[in-house]
């Protein structure tokens, strides 16, 4: 009688154990059939072909790249090429403006395609390899660090030589000990991307036959909470609100003692010869002033849309919704206007000063076209006009009267030429 009872109620709750797994099974199928129509159809295709951004957006996107480091790369190869083909061009001054050029160059070869390719891709497409992952972090941070303030030693160094022309030049060693300190500087300010970043492997069986056998992802992962957002914070102040205000607070300065020199530097009684020579000076120091205009404000515009973006991306409370699509181009478009920096300084410190373009024009074997008259090139003409003006004092009048030009003369010739 025990037994028959005893199987009676197991038979009984067998029976509801599986009712309740069939209603459990039902649920779950019907959630999973729920959630899978909000997932994209074409998620599946993306992973396989490992594309985060589809047509045309994913072109485009690689043709706008594509420029960017070829003119980016071409310029600051020049920059360093110009430098160290002749011994006249290694100054101290120009050690700065090489450095500026090879942490360009690192950008453009190293922080574009990277950042290009993490953009591109919906997992990370170079192995399960935790260096590679942890190195791509930090090389694309130190060259933008040391590009932004190497921009600032120079602003920094041109201080200097114009407000205060009496202190004692900076010498070759000393150059090379400031760049020395911009590197550590730089390393260490980007150390936290190098800790905080890790390699997730995920082993997918069964999936051989579609080409996928692993996936890698390359993510930060915080050691606190909102780590993120506050190094973005940090990053912000360091790598853009600084070297703004510090560039330009001293090229304000600069800009300020040239006028106040030129307009002192000149007296009343003016002869024709004066009066030309005070409108040549005055239109070199409205092309400095704008040159040094010119720096300040592409280096605000182009890097205040990139950090504007990734500190609202970083202080959401949604961080998912700037994984989309719109959100993944509008960052790219973002990121390339901060990489044609990289583009514009060689423009700006190179083209526009006239020994980096003379220079320019002997390694791309640009010539001036000449016009033979009476058997004398133009060329020619030109060349002994230089030399006899080289012959002749700056100002055919008293030095005393006007030593104050020739000082702004000095002045303009260290921004345009040195």
């Amino acid at each position: 009688m025990f037994s028959y009872i005893l199987a009676h109620l197991l038979k009984g709750t067998k029976s509801k154990m599986e009712t309740d797994i069939h209603r459990i099974d039902n649920n779950t199928l019907n959630d999973v059939l729920n959630r899978s129509n909000e997932v994209d159809p074409k998620l599946y295709d993306r992973y396989i072909m490992n594309k985060a951004i589809d047509e045309p957006s994913y072109t485009i996107l690689i043709v706008m790249y594509c420029l960017l480091i070829v003119m980016g790369a071409l310029g600051n190869t020049l920059v360093i090429i110009a430098v160290f083909r002749k011994p006249a061009m290694r100054t101290p001054r120009n050690m700065f403006i090489v450095n500026l050029a090879v942490a360009d160059l690192l950008l453009c070869t190293i922080t574009m395609p990277l950042t290009l390719m993490e953009i591109l891709t919906k997992y990370f497409p170079l192995g399960n390899n935790l260096f590679v992952c942890k190195t791509i972090g930090i090389l694309q941070a130190t060259s933008t660090y040391v590009s932004t303030i190497s921009i600032t030693a120079i602003a920094l160094d041109r201080y200097q030589v114009i407000v205060y022309p009496t202190k004692e030049s900076l010498q070759i060693f000393g150059a090379a000990l400031i760049l020395l300190l911009i590197w550590i500087v730089a390393l260490v300010l980007a150390m936290p991307l190098f800790i905080v970043r890790h390699l997730t492997h995920h082993d997918l069986p069964g999936m051989g036959n579609n080409g996928v056998l692993s996936l890698d992802f390359c993510i930060e992962n915080w050691p606190v909470e909102h780590g993120r957002a506050y190094y973005s914070i940090f990053s912000l102040i360091f790598q853009y609100t600084l070297p703004i205000i510090i560039v330009s607070a001293a090229y304000y300065r600069i800009s300020y003692k040239l006028r106040y020199r030129f307009q002192a530097g000149f007296v009343s009684t003016e002869d024709n010869l004066q009066k030309s020579r005070r409108q040549l000076r005055g239109r070199r120091l409205q092309k400095t002033n704008l040159l040094l205009g010119s720096i300040a404000i592409i280096f605000c515009i182009s890097w205040l849309p990139l950090n504007l973006f990734n500190l609202i991306a970083d202080l959401s409370p949604d961080p998912n919704k700037f994984s989309s699509q719109p959100m993944k181009v509008c960052y790219a478009i973002c990121h390339m206007m901060g990489m044609s920096s990289a583009c514009s300084n060689p423009i700006l410190y190179g083209c526009l000063n006239e020994n980096f373009w003379k220079e320019f024009k002997d390694i791309l074997c640009i010539e001036k076209g000449t016009d033979e008259v009476g058997g004398t090139s133009q060329k020619t003409s030109i060349r002994k006009k230089c030399q006899k003006s080289l012959l002749k004092p700056d100002m055919v009048t008293d030095a005393t009267n006007y030593q104050q030009c020739n000082t702004v003369s000095s002045d303009l010739t260290v921004l345009t030429k040195c």
